[in-house]
């Protein structure tokens, strides 16, 4: 299974906002430091900190991992390293450990549903993944 998603493109009016405060930091950063190059590099830190929202990002499921890809960025994860995933409305996280935790948003994997089914997606996710079972209480 493979998809390519864009945020940008089901979600203009968010890269109007973007600009917007792109722009303004911009501003901010140079009327506060009077420097071409503060001000370029707050900008670029800006824009890499939203590049997935920016740039397409290709997503592909096979039986031995999962994959996606930003232009030359490439991560691969095989099943293996999935314990765990979450379903959230825009998209699943796939995490390396077994229970919610604060570090799988950086560890994790998350997959846009945005440009393919979502039905299909966790169905594949689920296939590939037994989510653990809390924990009861034998009191």
């Amino acid at each position: 299974m493979r998809w390519v998603s864009m945020p940008l493109k089901q979600a203009p009016w968010k890269g109007l906002v973007l600009v917007s405060v792109v722009a303004a930091t911009a501003a901010a950063v140079f009327l506060g430091t009077g420097s071409p190059g503060w001000t370029l590099l707050s900008v670029t830190l800006l824009l890499v900190g939203v590049h997935d929202f920016l740039l397409p990002t290709t997503y592909q499921l096979s039986d031995e991992g999962v994959s996606s890809r930003i232009l030359w960025y490439r991560r691969h994860k095989p099943w293996t390293f999935c314990r765990s995933y979450w379903v959230d409305a825009n998209g699943v996280l796939l995490s390396p450990f077994p229970e919610r935790s604060r570090l799988e948003s950086h560890r994790g994997l998350y997959l846009r549903f945005a440009g393919t089914d979502r039905r299909e997606v966790v169905r594949f996710v689920q296939s590939k993944i037994n989510r653990p079972t809390p924990a009861r209480s034998t009191s």
